[in-house]
């Protein structure tokens, strides 16, 4: 699990907003282990003799708890916030199901009740909320991409054995021997969401009123998401040795090639210094507004291996003011900008981080962002503009 503290279910008065009849519900399957810890689990229809402090007391260890019961317990604790209960709500409205809720039901309950009445709409909320979680992407590609053959899901048979390759990695690295990959068919590509484990932490915990310790697996969420487009694999933060399993476990098993996805630089920063402020425009891109640098970090090496971060609202205007101007030599290893869309007045954040990587908030801002960084040359060819501007086309219709 990403964290131990079931912080919805550590709390008498969460639980408390949890419908007594969906709470008995949903521990129902796991009596026998309350049981023996010492809780009675009441019966549906009477709130009498329900121990809530008890309860949460349980729920500061998992060392030998049900792990059918953490997966519960974590997947409903991470649903239950105010945007988690709109989403849930709103899948449910548009899958014709109603859930059972009080007037004005909590995130925690509404979460529950999803849980235990449209368990297929709950897990694939879960699933897409891991999936849209800020990240950051390292991006790997084929250079040969206009040969490269269309692909879509995988097949159960192909899965299976990806699953496999990995499994029988991570199982080595003492990480767990269970790996599930879940795909997901979107608009801007194959997305894959990769459950597996981490190494066994062991943590402090006072237990009874006693000193003891925790042992626990912590359970670790990767997202890939594959562009046909560009023949391109993005890859959230993994090691070294991890990037180079993905990579080659998915080439081989969706292109036949462990070698398919080159490790070649990606980005570059230099049009910064090339075309100063000429490189952030961006009235030829639709669905953006306006970009304005806003940090550089400088490498400078030497013997102390120096770095200068320069940072300010708006660093081209403040080096104009100064009249000053970017390092012509020193290589630029991070650059962040703040981005306007045409859709919204909010602004979100790009940060560079040449040679392969990016982070970006959201992941439908990723084509857009494409075709301006591509048209600018931010991005190292490729592949062709035309390419590009086709996406973004298709994703701004």
């Amino acid at each position: 699990m990403a964290t131990l503290n079931f912080k919805r279910f550590s709390h008498v008065n969460d639980l408390k907003a949890i419908h007594h009849d969906s709470l008995v519900r949903f521990l129902a399957p796991h009596e026998a282990y309350l049981g023996a810890k010492g809780f009675a689990l009441p019966l549906e229809g009477s709130s009498d003799g329900f121990d809530y402090e008890a309860l949460t007391s349980l729920f500061l260890s998992t060392e030998d708890m049900p792990q059918d019961l953490v997966e519960a317990l974590y997947q409903v604790n991470e649903m239950a916030t105010p945007e988690g209960m709109q989403d849930i709500l709103e899948r449910c409205e548009d899958a014709g199901v109603d859930l059972v809720l009080g007037e004005e039901p909590a995130p925690t309950d509404v979460a529950v009740q999803a849980w235990l009445q449209a368990p297929e709409i709950f897990e694939r909320a879960h699933n897409e909320y891991q999936l849209d979680r800020p990240r950051s992407f390292e991006s790997f590609f084929n250079p040969d991409s206009k040969s490269v053959p269309a692909i879509k899901v995988p097949s159960a048979v192909t899965l299976k054995g990806m699953e496999a390759a990995l499994t029988e990695w991570f199982n080595r690295k003492k990480c767990g021997k269970t790996v599930t990959i879940l795909p997901f068919e979107r608009d801007d590509g194959l997305w894959f969401l990769i459950r597996r484990g981490e190494p066994i932490k062991r943590q402090g915990a006072v237990l009874d009123g006693k000193s003891g310790s925790v042992v626990y697996r912590p359970e670790k969420h990767d997202v890939l998401v594959y562009t046909p487009a560009l023949a391109e694999l993005r890859i959230s933060p993994v090691t070294k040795k991890e990037r180079e399993l993905y990579l080659g476990v998915f080439g081989k098993h969706l292109f036949e090639d462990d070698e398919f996805f080159s490790e070649r630089g990606k980005y570059t920063l230099e049009p910064l210094r090339r075309d100063g402020e000429d490189s952030l425009v961006c009235s030829d891109i639709e669905g953006l507004d306006d970009i304005v640098l806003q940090e550089v970090r400088i490498k400078w090496g030497g013997q102390h291996k120096e770095f200068e971060t320069r940072r300010a609202e708006d660093l081209f205007a403040a080096y104009e003011s100064r009249e000053k101007e970017l390092p012509r030599h020193a290589p630029l290893v991070l650059a962040k900008f703040r981005v306007t869309f045409a859709n919204t007045k909010k602004t979100r954040v790009l940060v560079i981080y040449p040679p392969n990587k990016i982070n970006i908030k959201r992941h439908d801002d990723s084509i857009v962002l494409d075709a301006w960084m591509a048209k600018r040359g931010f991005i190292l060819n490729q592949t062709s503009e035309e390419d590009v501007e086709n996406d973004v086309s298709v994703a701004c219709s």
